[in-house]
C-alpha cells in the first residue's frame, strides 16, 4: 500500500493539472467564439440593403452583355461582325470612363460633412437606374453610349458600398465575413443578369415595347435600382464619422430638426429687479435665444497627398491590372459565344476563328453558369480557404488560374468548326463541356481573387477618415483599366477574326494575367486604416510596440 507521503504527493500533482485542465477548456470554448458565421453578423438590416444595392450592377452589366450582340445588329444591321466588336469595347468602356472621370469627386463628397456615404448612395442608385431606362429605350449606337455615360459619371456604387460596410464592421475577424457578402452578392448578379437579359429581350420586340426589343430587361434592372434606393433611403443609417451624433433613419433626422425648428426658443433674460424686495437679483445684461450646444468637432483627416503610401499605390496597380482583364474576358466571352461559325478551314492549333453562333437565351444560360459557380464557391469554398489559408495568400494563388483559362478560351470554336455537324447532339455535349471548363477554370480564379481584393484595398486605408476616398479610388482605378482594356480587346479580337486567329484577343488576355501575378507579388495586407495616426490619436500597439505613430505624427499638417 502507498504510504501517506506518496498519497499526499499524488494529491499535489493532481491539483496542479486541474488549471490546466481548466485552461485547455477555456481555450477551446475562447477558439469557438472566435470563429464567425454570416449569423453572427451585427446590422443586418443595414448589410441586406446593401447587399441589394451591390447585387444591381452586375446584374445590369451582365444582362446587356447576352444581347449587346444583337443589339449593335439592331442598331446597324450591315455591320460587320468587326465592327460590331469594336462598338461592343466602346458601349463597354464608356460607362466605366466616366466613372473614371467623376469617381474620386464622388469619394471626396462622400468623405465631407455636405455629403456622407448615404447622400452619394442614392445619388448613384437612382441615376443608374434612369440610365438603365434611357439605355433600353435606345435605337442608335450614339444614344446607347450617351446613356451609359450619364450612368457611370453619376455613380459610385460599389466603392460607397464597400466603404460602408467596413465601417458597419470595425472589427477583422466581423469585416473580413461582412465585405465577403459583396462578392458573393456580385455573383449573385452575374447569375440573374444574363437570365434577364437573355429572356427579356427580344430580336422582334413584343406588345407595347415591340420598338424597343431591348428594353424590358432595361426596365426590371431599373426596379433593382429603385428598391435598394428606397431601402437606402428608409433604413440607412449615415456611417461618416461627422454625422456619428445623428441618431436614426434620414426620415427620423429630418422629423426631429422639424420637431427642433418650431418648439418655442429657450434661453435665458434678465430678472426685473423688484424694489420692494433688496436682495432681488440686478442685471444690465440680456441673454436671449441661447445657443445650442455645437456638434462635436470632427476629427482630424489625413490630406489627400499623404494617402497614397506605398502599399496603397502597389495595391491600386495590382487591381488595375486584375480588374481590367476580368471584366474584359466576360464582355469579350459574351460576343465570342454570340460571333457565328467559322466557314474556313481551321489549322490548329492557332490558325482557326469564328465563334460559337448562339442566341441570346444561350448566351445568358452559359453565362448566368458564371454566376451560379460563383455563387457556390463564394458561399460554401471561400470561407473556410480564407480562415486556414488567409487572404493573401489564396490571392496570389488564385491569379495563377486566369493566364491558363484565358489561353483554352478560343478553342471551343476549333471543336465546333471541326465537328460534322455542329448541330448534332454529340458535337453540341462536347462544345458545351468545353465552355463549362473554361468558365470553371474563370470561375475559380475569380472567387479567390475578387473578395481578397475588395479585402486588401480596405485594409491598404492609411487612415480612416480617407476610407471612403480609398473605395472609390479603388472603383475609379478599376473602371480605368474597364475602360481601356475590352476597347483594345475588342480591337484585338476584331482583327484577329479579320486574319483568321480567334484568339489572338484571349491570349493578349493571358499576357495581362501574368502581369497580374508580377504585380501582386509587392502588395501587402494593411493596417486597415491605423498606418498613419495623427495628433491626438492612440497608435496601434503590436507585440509591445507602436504601430504607425511615428510616421503619422506630421499627417494632419
Amino acid at each position: 500500500m502507498p504510504s501517506s507521503s506518496q498519497t499526499e504527493a499524488s494529491r499535489a500533482i493532481a491539483k496542479q493539472q486541474e488549471p490546466l485542465i481548466g485552461n485547455s477548456d477555456v481555450e477551446a470554448q475562447a477558439k469557438a467564439k472566435d470563429k464567425v458565421s454570416y449569423s453572427s453578423l451585427s446590422n443586418k438590416k443595414q448589410l441586406a440593403i446593401l447587399c441589394i444595392a451591390r447585387l444591381a450592377d452586375p446584374l445590369a452589366a451582365s444582362s446587356i452583355q447576352t444581347y449587346m450582340f444583337y443589339q449593335l445588329r439592331f442598331f446597324n444591321p450591315e455591320a460587320s461582325e468587326a465592327m460590331i466588336s469594336t462598338q461592343a469595347g466602346i458601349i463597354v468602356g464608356a460607362k466605366t470612363a466616366a466613372q473614371v472621370c467623376t469617381g474620386m469627386l464622388w469619394g471626396r463628397l462622400a468623405d465631407s460633412e455636405y455629403g456622407g456615404r448615404k447622400t452619394v448612395l442614392m445619388i448613384g442608385l437612382i441615376c443608374s437606374g434612369i440610365s438603365c431606362i434611357g439605355y433600353g429605350l435606345s435605337r442608335t449606337f450614339i444614344s446607347a453610349v450617351v446613356w451609359q455615360v450619364f450612368g457611370g459619371a453619376m455613380s459610385s456604387n460599389v466603392g460607397i458600398v464597400r466603404c460602408v460596410v467596413a465601417e458597419l464592421n470595425p472589427e477583422k475577424r466581423y469585416r473580413t465575413r461582412a465585405l465577403l457578402l459583396l462578392p458573393l452578392f456580385a455573383n449573385a448578379g452575374m447569375l440573374l443578369g444574363p437570365l434577364v437579359g437573355g429572356l427579356l429581350s427580344s430580336e422582334n420586340g413584343n406588345g407595347i415595347l415591340k420598338a424597343y426589343p431591348y428594353a424590358p430587361p432595361n426596365i426590371f434592372a431599373a426596379a433593382i435600382y429603385a428598391l435598394a434606393a428606397t431601402g437606402v433611403f428608409l433604413g440607412l443609417e449615415e456611417t461618416l464619422e461627422h454625422f456619428k451624433h445623428h441618431e436614426g433613419s434620414i426620415i427620423q433626422r429630418l422629423w426631429k430638426k422639424f420637431r427642433t425648428s418650431n418648439s418655442p426658443s429657450h434661453g435665458y433674460t434678465t430678472l426685473d429687479h423688484d424694489p420692494s424686495e433688496p436682495d432681488s437679483p440686478q442685471s444690465d445684461v440680456t441673454l436671449t435665444n441661447f445657443p445650442s450646444p455645437s456638434a462635436p468637432k470632427p476629427k482630424a483627416r489625413l490630406p489627400f497627398r499623404r494617402i497614397w503610401t506605398w502599399n496603397v499605390i502597389c495595391t491600386m496597380l495590382a487591381h488595375f491590372i486584375i480588374a481590367g482583364h476580368i471584366a474584359t474576358f466576360t464582355n469579350l466571352w459574351a460576343i465570342f459565344l454570340s460571333t457565328p461559325l467559322s466557314t474556313s478551314t481551321p489549322h490548329p492549333p492557332f490558325r482557326f476563328t469564328g465563334g460559337l453562333s448562339m442566341k441570346p437565351r444561350e448566351v445568358g444560360f452559359a453565362m448566368s453558369t458564371l454566376g451560379a459557380i460563383g455563387v457556390t464557391l463564394q458561399l460554401v469554398i471561400y470561407p473556410l480557404l480564407n480562415d486556414r489559408y488567409g487572404t493573401i495568400l489564396i490571392w496570389r494563388t488564385a491569379l495563377f488560374i486566369f493566364p491558363l483559362a484565358y489561353l483554352l478560351a478560343p478553342f471551343p470554336a476549333l471543336i465546333a468548326s471541326s465537328l460534322s455537324p455542329p448541330s448534332s447532339p454529340l458535337s453540341s455535349l462536347l462544345i458545351w463541356l468545353s465552355v463549362g471548363f473554361i468558365l470553371l477554370l474563370f470561375v475559380l480564379g475569380r472567387t479567390g481573387v475578387t473578395p481578397a481584393t475588395t479585402l486588401l484595398i480596405n485594409d491598404c486605408t492609411p487612415h480612416p477618415s480617407v476610407r471612403g476616398t480609398i473605395h472609390t479610388a479603388g472603383t475609379v482605378i478599376g473602371n480605368l483599366s474597364r475602360s481601356l482594356f475590352p476597347v483594345i480587346a475588342f480591337a484585338i479580337f476584331g482583327r484577329g477574326l479579320e486574319i483568321g486567329v480567334v484568339g489572338l484577343g484571349f491570349w493578349c488576355l493571358a499576357a495581362l494575367g501574368m502581369l497580374a501575378c508580377v504585380a501582386s507579388r509587392w502588395v501587402e495586407q494593411g493596417e486597415n486604416g491605423r498606418e498613419i495616426v495623427l495628433e491626438g490619436e492612440e497608435p496601434l500597439v503590436r507585440d509591445g510596440e507602436p504601430v504607425g505613430g511615428a510616421r503619422g505624427k506630421d499627417a494632419g499638417r
